[in-house]
């Protein structure tokens, strides 16, 4: 899926730009609320700082092209059966949780990064750089929950079809191209009970992978099947 793997690559990384972005804003407003404050003064003042809903509310936006990216999931997904629309919800949910539940460890890192700056004096500047070397990469979070939710709706597609279903592996075939996902392109057109034969279940390889199992359509080429390997 080259198209629909691009525009979801082009949401995580403005995903965390955001989460960047808002973490540079959150520390330098912080800093300067407890500026000139004792450092106990200064644990009080944050302690009664809800930072989970600052993330929450400065990142709605993010959230918002992350669920348009799971719609382009959908979208460019080939499938003769269909699944109940609150399954699919069921699943949008589960896998945005992950992500929310990552902003909560970078709310988490973020506050006590401030609280040990003001503790050894550091600068906003210090601060920050301390907080980005120790928060999660937005980036792969993201990426890797669209590859679970993508995982998890082949899993549901293939109980609903017929078990002599054909199924291909597509999307790139270059360079990057983990040697796993060459095996899996160059098996051809299988059945759900040939894949986990084979390679034990239907999953991409999740970090960064730019593939996934689909139903084979009359035009594999159409879905972005392709098993000769571009170098350029």
């Amino acid at each position: 899926m080259p198209d629909v793997s691009d525009k979801l690559e082009i949401i995580a990384v403005q995903f965390a730009d955001k989460v960047d972005l808002a973490t540079s804003e959150l520390v330098g407003y912080l800093s300067e609320l407890v500026k000139g404050k004792s450092a106990s003064e200064s644990l009080e003042i944050l302690s009664g700082i809800n930072l989970d809903k600052a993330y929450e509310l400065k990142l709605a936006k993010a959230f918002t092209a992350y669920e348009a990216g799971v719609v382009e999931i959908l979208r460019n997904t080939y499938t003769t059966t269909t699944l109940p629309e609150s399954s699919i919800r069921a699943l949008l949910n589960n896998t945005k949780k992950t992500v929310m539940d990552n902003m909560k460890v970078v709310s988490s890192t973020t506050m006590t990064g401030i609280i040990d700056g003001i503790a050894t004096n550091k600068s906003v500047e210090q601060t920050l750089e301390t907080i980005k070397g120790q928060i999660p990469n937005t980036e792969v979070v993201v990426n890797t929950a669209y590859n679970q939710f993508n995982n998890t709706l082949t899993t549901m597609l293939a109980d609903e079809l017929p078990a002599n279903t054909k199924w291909i592996y597509i999307g790139a075939n270059d360079s990057k191209t983990r040697q796993q996902c060459k095996n899996k392109i160059g098996a051809g057109a299988l059945t759900k009970k040939q894949i986990l034969n084979q390679f034990g279940d239907m999953n991409n390889e999740i970090w960064n992978c730019r593939h996934k199992w689909e139903q084979m359509s009359s035009s594999p080429e159409d879905q972005g099947y392709n098993p000769q390997e571009f170098t350029g």
